[in-house]
């Protein structure tokens, strides 16, 4: 009596339409999986990432509240959008966004609790500590983390602003769609060079090779494309805000020079973990990929543009 081995059902008629429906369900749950917190689950996202204290979802400060709809008008936001835009106070001390504006479910921006700090004695009435342990607030690092995280009122705008301009594009549904077009490229692919190369009657080892190499080049093709979108949404983020004003463009340069000044502080404080997460200037360690701007490249382009602006006001003088 013959008996097969289990992978070779796999080559059955049955087998290959099993598998065609196990690919069909994992791009759709893959793409679920980016589509949906953004969307239909939005209010769940948010309730995940809020800031809490003593197990109570903290309010936004009103002072915050003022500030966000100060943005609102520097924007110049429509009425419709401004009633999908939600402002919350969101947990750790990075801005945060979910949504987009042309969805109608609407956008949360997250404004963290550091800005409502206005001088050191706020710092030392929250217990901030990195890996569970106090900061010395008198020491190199302490002060420079300070410095890095109480923000001007301009530069908290800034900030603000910068948040809701990156839910004003279409980026949640092209990143939800990327999963579903490498997984399919990479099925349709490997199923028509086993069709065209016969592989299979070839021994398993072949096949799998296929399949490990077209399997990595669609994962690095979806990489690819994730982190070019949301690379290229931050540079014209980054342009709409320079247009501005000069105002704006300096509180850029002041926002940026802060976050690297922090993530300097921290790679000091975390020891090996922060070597490994932070580079000495301050920008986020990455191995392979390049998932955004680098901050010490989006700090540069703030300065250029400023240069540019001083020019341009120095030749309309002399004219």
């Amino acid at each position: 009596m013959v008996t097969r081995k289990p992978i070779s059902w796999f080559l059955t008629e049955t087998g290959r339409k099993f598998s065609f429906g196990v690919v069909t369900a994992s791009c759709l749950a893959f793409t679920s999986a980016k589509f949906i917190p953004h969307t239909i689950l939005l209010d769940k996202y948010k309730e995940f990432v809020h800031y809490y204290s003593n197990g109570k979802p903290v309010e936004l400060p009103k002072e915050l509240q003022e500030r966000y709809k100060q943005c609102l008008d520097i924007l110049n936001v429509s009425e419709i959008h401004r009633k999908l835009i939600s402002p919350f106070s969101v947990f750790g001390y990075d801005l945060f966004h979910a949504g987009s504006t042309t969805s109608k479910y609407g956008v949360a921006v997250g404004i963290p609790v550091n800005f409502t700090y206005k001088s050191m004695d706020d710092l030392k009435d929250h217990d901030i500590r990195v890996n569970q342990e106090k900061i010395d607030w008198t020491s190199e690092y302490g002060k420079k983390l300070a410095d890095a995280i109480i923000l001007p009122e301009n530069v908290q705008k800034f900030a603000i602003c910068r948040e809701i301009l990156m839910t004003q594009n279409n980026k949640v549904y092209f990143e939800s769609v990327y999963p579903f077009m490498c997984i399919f490229f990479v099925y349709n692919v490997t199923h028509y060079i086993n069709r065209r190369l016969n592989l299979y009657a070839a021994p398993t080892l072949a096949r799998g090779i296929l399949y490990s190499i077209v399997g990595l080049f669609g994962l690095g093709s979806y990489f690819l494309m994730k982190d070019m979108t949301e690379i290229y949404y931050e540079t014209e983020v980054d342009k709409r805000l320079c247009e501005l004003g000069p105002e704006f463009i300096e509180s850029g340069i002041i926002f940026y020079e802060k976050l690297l000044k922090r993530n300097q502080a921290l790679r000091e404080f975390m020891g090996s973990e922060g070597e490994r997460k932070y580079s000495k200037l301050g920008n986020e360690n990455f191995f392979l990929r390049q998932p955004r701007l680098a901050l010490i490249h989006r700090k540069q382009f703030f300065e250029e543009k400023l240069k540019e602006s001083k020019e341009e006001e120095t030749i309309k003088k002399d004219v």
